[in-house]
């Protein structure tokens, strides 16, 4: 394919785009230029865009009729059709497995010549298409008889409200110009049980970190970039829940992997990829490999939208009787404005009157009490009160005093912009040095601060991050972020349990100083010193190796759901 890219002069003359389209700050950085766009990036949420845009004209220009044909390549149009029919079977396999069941009428956005339509009224979807290039709708018309194609913009088709049961954009979304509006404009297109799925270039790729400015994903006709988290944050503005981010698998050849390396030059690489090319015998060019591209592959279902926004507190209570009633009082008495606060109580059969306190605030209309049978662990106790929250934001409040309730503010604010999807609150991120002091204690603070800065080491180095206090008990985070995950642990080993299933997920925390005072073990203190390092050391090497596969356990979640539904209707 020969794209004639737009010059400098005539490509960027549309306006400067002044705010995030994201999440609204101002704070727009420049990146880098690239082929005479500017390339900016949020300060805040890490939104990246092309800043001027490209005018209409020049992406005009752009999409010529021989866009989707892959001209210049070595393999013919026909292997190409074949490799993206058998990727569009790949995800309509995922597609069907989020949302638990077959058939429907299916919406695909960008449909291109149709190949992803092929394969969905094959599995015996109601295809529909929206095509803004008219040779491409044409090709698509006829080689899906029954498919309807439109020609044009979707917010100009005319297509009825809530009557799409699956939604699909494959490498659609970074070509808008207001990716936000654009998925609200197709929320209201989707039934209330329906699915929408997107597969777009991604900037935790594996190729976006080590090309960097030179990867190939950046087009003057390509206006948006996103990572992991700015698509969830893009998704959660727009009214989705149950987000869930996979690395973008496509199916290939060794052929039009080089063919696309002649096509895109990248010094080093190309050269490397030649060699190989040369070196395989033709035989082992041809078939068609399943792999890891540069792209992610996001599923999310539609949300309510919410009148009121509402924090879930979770309160692990486990013999806290000399600091509970204290929290509650200022816990009951705390205000965020706009934000509706409800309490959820977990108390582990407490056996120094802490339980006898909890029974006291069962009633209260803003508390839920949740009474367990036996002592577990604060992980056992903050994974049953998950079970009962109805916040859209969940924050786990140790009863312990340690931490600053006037912190909520701070916490919750990047969440409640849409910045940020999971918050810590750094215990020692700020100036002052907030970790353990224990007085007449000097030696046993610092042995416990050694640990503490290994862990964080260790943690930081598994997990490719870069924390000051992944232990902190402040996590606060959007109750989606949960949806496709399974906790186990019950210790305190929880807490590295919660952090690392999120960031597997791909949920990069957001850390922000808060206020301090640790307690000591004489105080109360229950961190066992000889037995939890054990426990983590485990956790940390088993949430390394442990796949994580938000789609089947959602599947597993809608499967015991529906087993158990008859059981509670005959009850």
């Amino acid at each position: 394919m020969s794209m004639e890219f737009p010059s400098p002069a005539h490509a960027v003359d549309s306006d400067r785009i002044e705010s995030c389209p994201l999440c609204g700050s101002q704070r727009l950085h420049f990146n880098f230029g690239h082929q005479g766009y500017r390339v900016e990036s949020c300060i805040d949420c890490g939104f990246q865009l092309l800043n001027p845009q490209p005018s209409d004209e020049a992406l005009a220009t752009i999409y010529s009729p021989t866009y989707f044909l892959g001209g210049g390549s070595a393999d013919s149009s026909d292997k190409i059709a074949a490799m993206k029919q058998a990727t569009a079977r790949a995800y309509l396999s995922d597609i069907i497995r989020y949302r638990g069941s077959l058939g429907g009428r299916l919406l695909e956005i960008g449909c291109g010549l149709g190949d992803f339509l092929i394969e969905a009224d094959r599995e015996g979807f109601q295809v529909t298409g929206v095509e803004l290039s008219p040779s491409a709708a044409a090709t698509a018309r006829r080689r899906v008889p029954l498919a309807t194609i439109h020609y044009g913009f979707l917010e100009n088709v005319p297509l009825p409200p809530n009557s799409f049961d699956v939604c699909v954009l494959c490498d659609v979304i970074e070509h808008v110009r207001q990716p936000l509006e654009f998925m609200r404009t197709l929320h209201r297109l989707l039934k209330p049980d329906g699915v929408v799925f997107l597969a777009t270039p991604s900037l935790d790729s594996w190729s976006a970190k080590s090309h960097g400015r030179r990867r190939t994903e950046y087009k003057p006709e390509r206006l948006s970039y996103f990572n992991t988290q700015t698509i969830q944050n893009l998704l959660y503005r727009a009214g989705y829940q149950q987000v869930i981010v996979r690395p973008g698998w496509i199916v290939s050849t060794l052929s039009y992997v080089a063919s696309q390396f002649d096509r895109f030059p990248i010094p080093g690489l190309t050269s490397l990829v030649k060699g190989l090319r040369c070196l395989t015998p033709r035989w082992l060019r041809e078939p068609q490999v399943r792999m890891v591209a540069s792209g992610m592959a996001v599923y999310a279902c539609p949300s309510e939208v919410k009148k009121e926004t509402r924090l879930s507190v979770i309160v692990p209570v486990y013999n806290e009787a000399a600091t509970f009633d204290t929290l509650m009082k200022a816990l009951l008495q705390k205000k965020v404005a706009g934000m509706e606060i409800e309490i959820v109580i977990v108390e582990s059969a407490s056996n120094d009157g802490s339980r006898e306190l909890a029974e006291r605030y069962r009633h209260h209309p803003r508390v839920k009490l949740v009474l367990e049978d036996r002592p577990r662990g604060k992980g056992h106790a903050v994974r049953t009160g998950f079970q009962h929250v109805a916040g859209e934001f969940i924050l786990i409040q140790d009863a312990d005093l340690e931490y600053d309730l006037d912190d909520y503010d701070a916490l919750l604010e990047p969440l409640r912009q849409g910045r940020a999807s999971f918050v810590l609150g750094a215990r020692h991120g700020g100036n002052a040095f907030k970790m353990r002091q224990f007085e007449k204690q000097p030696l046993l603070a610092a042995m416990l601060n050694a640990g503490h800065y290994f862990f964080r080491m260790l943690v930081n180095l598994l997990f490719r991050l870069n924390l000051n206090d992944p232990f902190t008990m402040y996590k606060v985070f959007r109750r989606d972020c949960l949806e496709g995950l399974t906790f186990h642990c019950n210790r305190f080993d929880f807490d590295f349990e919660l952090l690392l299933k999120l960031v597997r997920k791909g949920y990069r925390p957001l850390e922000i100083p808060v206020n301090y005072r640790s307690r000591s073990f004489k105080q109360g203190k229950k961190v066992s010193v000889l037995r939890d390092p054990v426990t983590w050391l485990w956790a940390l090497l088993r949430l390394r190796m442990a796949r994580i596969d938000p789609i089947g356990e959602i599947a597993t979640q809608r499967s015991q759901a529906e087993v158990q539904t008859p059981t509670n209707r005959a009850g």
